[in-house]
Order: C-alpha cells, then structure tokens, then sequence
C-alpha cells in the first residue's frame, strides 16, 4: 500500500515493513514506531524503528494480516507530521571521560590535525539524534558528527572493548553499552549505564536527541566508571 509519504508491505508470514520517504525525518519514523507500540500492544511482538523504515513483528493468530494493514494504514493517513515540529524530543545527556588514556585512537585523530581538546570541542557541541538501535541491545547510532571528526572504521576490529566506549565510524557515533568486540575509533569512555536487566532497557528510542558532556577523571570514578 503507497499512500504519499510512506509504503506499507508484508514481507513475511507475521511480518509488516513500513518505508519513508526520505522528507520524512528520524524523529518522526520514532514517533510513529511509538504510537504503533501504544496503539497495538496487544498484537505486536516488537517494532524496529530505523532511519526510513519501522519493522513489525505482529501475533498472526490474534489479528489477520489484511486487517492489520488497513489500520496501519488509516492510523498513518491520520498521522500528522507538521504537529509533531513543535514538539519537545526526549534529551538524553551522557557523560563522557575524553583523555589520553580512555581515548584509544586518539592517535589517528591528531593525524588529521586535531587535538584532544579540538576532538573533545567538536564532539560535545552538536545535538545528536538516535537514528537506529541494533549491533547489541542498548547501541545507539548517532547522527552526525561534524565532517571534522568523520573517521573510517579500524580495518582490524578490537576483540575487547569495556563498556561505556565512545566510537566514531565514517559520519556516526555511539556508546558501547557492554564489553564487546569493536572496530569503531574510541575517542573517550562514559560510566553511564546504558543497557538494564529491568525495563526500561535502554535509556532512549530512534528520534530521541543525545548531548555529550566531558567530565573529568574524577568525576567519572564517582559515577561508577572504571579504568
């Protein structure tokens, strides 16, 4: 079904892929992947929001694929996108430990002609936003950092990061919320939990806005990180 701004298919036995246009900004994909969780929670096994697509797992025996379609449908045809521009996103702040020691390819960076404090200046001052989750449970990806800090991934990936390490891969960012193997280039570290035993989760959702504020190594001990 093609009507105006997005395009909804099914594409397996139980599920639904919705398509954007490309005038349809992440914020809004994270809205409307919201409102179908709130709307049909008694149907659906998950919803995946990415930058111009939201996937749905659905339960087959509780709904028939026809009539779920014709209510994405009429709740999309009813969505308005101009009503969410004044609307506040959700803000998350995440401390970060930008040093010597926790920014592992730091190196690389001063390569390109910037220092530490130039990395740290330049990574801190945008306003992100969370265009995808996906890698592990709690991964972020950020977009963009400035064309300054566009740095391509490590051709040989680390087998060991500590959680909490901050990457830069090509124009994106992001945390790693638990230990795990990487080829991102780590520029700092935060003690901020990102991934949870207990709901909820994960601190954010595709459309939220993610700050980066430097703390120092003290600050980042009394926060609970670890060196």
């Amino acid at each position: 079904m093609k009507q105006g701004l997005f395009f909804i298919s099914p594409i397996s036995e139980c599920n639904i892929l919705i398509r954007f246009d490309s005038s349809v900004s992440v914020e809004h994909v994270g809205e409307v992947a919201h409102q179908i969780v709130e709307k049909f929670s008694a149907i659906i096994m998950n919803v995946v929001p990415s930058y111009r697509t939201i996937l749905i797992d659905y339960l087959p025996f509780r709904i028939q694929e026809s009539h779920l379609l014709n209510q994405l449908q009429h709740m999309l045809n009813e969505f308005n996108v101009q009503s969410l521009d004044n609307k506040q996103p959700n803000t998350i702040s995440i401390p970060v430990y930008y040093s010597e020691q926790t920014a592992l390819d730091l190196n690389r960076f001063i390569s390109k002609g910037l220092s530490l404090e130039a990395l740290i200046e330049a990574h801190t001052k945008p306003v992100y936003t969370v265009s995808a989750i996906g890698f592990s449970p709690g991964f972020a990806y950020l977009s963009d950092v400035i064309n300054e800090l566009h740095m391509p991934r490590l051709k040989t990936p680390r087998t060991h990061l500590p959680a909490g390490s901050v990457g830069i891969a090509d124009s994106k960012t992001a945390v790693y919320p638990s230990d795990s193997p990487g080829g991102w280039n780590i520029i700092g570290r935060s003690p901020m939990n990102l991934f949870s035993d207990c709901p909820p989760f994960i601190p954010f959702e595709v459309g939220d806005n993610v700050r980066f504020r430097p703390i120092s190594r003290q600050e980042f001990i009394h926060l609970g990180g670890k060196l």
